[in-house]
């Protein structure tokens, strides 16, 4: 059975070399710590800063808190919503461009074979003054 004595572990932050280590030096160190060592590579360490920022939090402020973090999803929320639906619109729009675009360069292509008029209106869909400003 191995005890283990957080006094007596005396590693630094750079000096952990597995879970276990950093995972011992976080819970000795969590009351000087000003950033959660680790948060950045590993999701456990980003959980458990989030957790120890409220742990101290009075029910007043843990509702507070609660409610500006349901306000700031909700932002996140409709942005997101927002940019992917500004995404489709434009999508949209650069398709029917380009669906314009071709179908003028084949009226073009048509006309220069000397197809006629309506026979280009039917294939392309593009107005005669359209066709005929090309």
């Amino acid at each position: 059975m191995i005890f283990l004595q957080l006094p007596y572990f005396i590693k630094e932050a750079e000096d952990c070399e597995n879970y276990f280590e950093r995972w011992i030096y976080v819970l000795k160190n969590m009351d000087i710590l000003n950033r959660m060592p680790w948060a950045a590579q590993h999701a456990v360490f980003q959980r458990l800063a989030k957790v120890s920022e409220t742990s101290g939090f009075t029910p007043e402020e843990r509702e507070r808190y609660e409610n500006s973090l349901k306000i700031f999803n909700d932002n996140v929320a409709i942005a997101r919503r927002q940019r992917a639906e500004g995404h489709s619109e434009g999508y949209a729009e650069g398709k029917a461009e380009g669906e314009v675009s071709k179908a003028k360069e084949i009226a073009k292509n048509m006309k220069s074979l000397g197809i006629d008029l309506v026979t280009i209106q039917r294939a392309t869909g593009l107005s005669e003054a359209e066709i005929n400003a090309l």
